[in-house]
């Protein structure tokens, strides 16, 4: 059984506990619909069969759902399953997204960029009205880090990362800053994705100068601009990378035609 907590877990180099790992099923089941939506949860002993576990776990596995806001109890009626649309939590988007290990839901994927886009681009702008001059001195230092990360994809790609920490501080709204560290987990399972746009070229880092540019002189419009145009290039060749690593390059997903009717 793979799950969130086991991909998790060969990151770090942990072993996930048996409750995460359940939970995790549990969650992706969830999201898949096989456990519908105000419906119970099976009965603990009945779970404890299923997964192997003593119902101990298998409390501690419907806690953690209880923390993603995916079930309530009823006194004297059981465990109620939510909907998952109404979880504000990262891992249920990860797992709307990865409903299966090793296959994205490229129309989800489409939803996700979508959001991504607009608010980016508001970010960005908000960010070049309200900079400090030490906004823009750290901003400054994580283009410098980029540029000086140019050998090393990977690690550029983190470091466009940390760059959007600079420019979420910048808008000085600690929703923002929250947002940024959600995205960077929900982006988690879809890293091979990301860096099919986070190109570890001089190109790139020019633009990601531009931006630096508009920012430091308060050039709202043009902040606004950059990024609309960034994510105009950038959504398409996302959806595409997606399509090819899913091995049916021929055949179109529901995500890439939704795009093209949009662009029509």
């Amino acid at each position: 059984m793979e799950a969130t907590a086991t991909e998790r877990s060969s990151r770090t180099g942990g072993t996930p506990r048996k409750a995460d790992l359940v939970a995790d099923d549990l969650l992706r089941r969830i999201v898949r619909g096989e456990i519908a939506t105000g419906t119970n949860l099976p009965r603990e002993s009945e779970l404890a069969e299923r997964y192997g576990v003593n119902r101990s776990v298998v409390r501690e596995a419907i806690k953690l759902l209880e923390v993603h806001r995916l079930v309530r109890p009823i006194r004297r009626r059981g465990t109620e399953v939510l909907d998952p649309l109404a979880s504000l939590s990262p891992d249920v988007l990860r797992a709307m997204l990865q409903p299966e290990p090793g296959r994205i839901d490229r129309a989800i994927l489409a939803n996700l960029l979508e959001v991504r886009a607009h608010l980016d681009v508001e970010m960005n702008a908000v960010a070049a009205e309200r900079r400090t001059d030490a906004d823009v001195a750290a901003i400054e230092d994580a283009i410098a880090s980029i540029r000086s990360s140019l050998a090393t994809p990977r690690v550029y790609a983190e470091r466009v990362n940390d760059l959007t920490v600079a420019i979420a501080r910048a808008t000085h709204n600690r929703v923002y800053e929250m947002l940024v560290a959600w995205h960077r987990m929900v982006h988690a399972d879809t890293e091979e994705i990301f860096l099919a746009v986070r190109l570890a070229s001089g190109q790139h880092a020019q633009g990601l100068e531009l931006l630096l540019d508009a920012i430091r002189r308060r050039d709202v419009p043009t902040a606004r601009a950059l990024v609309t145009t960034y994510h105009e290039w950038a959504t398409p060749r996302m959806l595409e990378a997606a399509r090819a690593l899913a091995g049916d390059p021929d055949i179109p997903s529901t995500a890439t035609t939704e795009t093209t009717e949009k662009r029509d």
